[in-house]
């Protein structure tokens, strides 16, 4: 196995003996780590000078990207948000010193107004960030604006293929939630726990199941959208090369899908980790098949290889 393989492998092994407290959910470093070897396999160069994160998260793809880069700058919100699902910007701090990262910085910004000069960065590097930005085109032409010529936007976002699996785990979510009160009801536990953090948990998932209901029978928009309805419309792999290419000077010189195993987001509502093993055995098929037009459209992923070419002016309407 390639050296940078094994580099990869050590920071996930890492994350699971060592990070779990940062872990955002069950099987969440393994299905990350399996996403960055197919995205690293699609990356046009196989090591980059200057790149930008946007949407770190809890700095664990920037833990991959400082293996394959010069100097990495990551950014996401400072402080958590719940509506973007960012964990705040500590978190990233704490999984990378203990990962003992020294190549990569953490900024806290938007990506509606990114804080540094025009013709930075050889790569700007998103997944699953765009669809939460409210203002994507000016997102768009400030990730157009900090990218050297001849630099590229990879850009990974959710699918049409996507929301129709949340309507059906949605749909798995509630049954269990009315099996798990029915069985409440029916074999009652002896003892009631009333300490603080048993009453913080149940407040949670009292939340988790207001936000969930709130546009029955629908689930919620995951991103920054009005309705599920939308994100069904919109999320087609050809209009996210139309919000891409509208109105910037980018050209998409590639689009495919990873990850097109119906398993994955079947099973990932009550089995994760059974589900990301079964994506671990047929990822590399799935990463081959992807770039086919009929299977692209079938993934839950769309990736896209967003190419600068010669800087011009931008249109400054949206």
């Amino acid at each position: 196995m390639e050296k940078i393989y094994l580099e990869f492998e050590a920071i996930r092994k890492f994350c699971v003996t060592n990070c779990s407290a940062y872990e955002r959910w069950p099987s969440y470093y393994k299905r990350r780590y399996l996403e960055f070897l197919s995205y690293y396999a699609l990356f046009p160069k196989k090591h980059w000078d200057a790149v930008l994160e946007l949407g770190c998260g809890i700095g664990y793809q920037s833990a991959f990207l400082s293996k394959v880069s010069t100097h990495v700058i990551a950014t996401d919100l400072d402080e958590e948000d719940i509506e973007t699902h960012a964990p705040g910007m500590q978190k990233a701090r704490d999984l990378l010193n203990h990962l003992d990262v020294k190549n990569v910085d953490l900024i806290s910004c938007s990506a509606e107004n990114l804080p540094f000069e025009d013709n930075s960065f050889d790569m700007v590097y998103s997944s699953h960030v765009l669809e939460h930005i409210p203002d994507q085109q000016k997102a768009l032409k400030e990730i157009y604006r900090v990218l050297k010529p001849g630099g590229i936007h990879f850009c990974v976002v959710p699918t049409t293929m996507e929301k129709i699996y949340a309507f059906i785990n949605f749909y798995i979510y509630l049954m269990g939630r009315v099996f798990h009160h029915i069985g409440s009801r029916l074999f009652p536990t002896k003892e009631k726990v009333t300490s603080a953090k048993s009453t913080s948990s149940t407040t949670s998932l009292q939340q988790r199941a207001a936000s969930q209901l709130k546009y029955f029978p629908f689930p919620a928009p995951h991103g920054h959208y009005k309705h599920f309805l939308e994100e069904l419309r919109l999320w087609t792999p050809g209009n996210w090369i139309k919000v891409i290419e509208k109105n910037t000077h980018f050209k998409v010189v590639q689009q495919s899908t990873t990850q097109c195993n119906f398993l994955l987001s079947l099973l990932g509502s009550f089995a994760p980790n059974l589900g990301t093993s079964v994506h671990a055995l047929t990822r590399k098929i799935e990463l081959k098949l992807g770039k086919w037009p009929v299977i692209r459209s079938m993934g839950i992923n769309t990736v896209m290889i967003c190419e600068v070419g010669e800087k011009k002016k931008l249109i400054e309407s949206v």
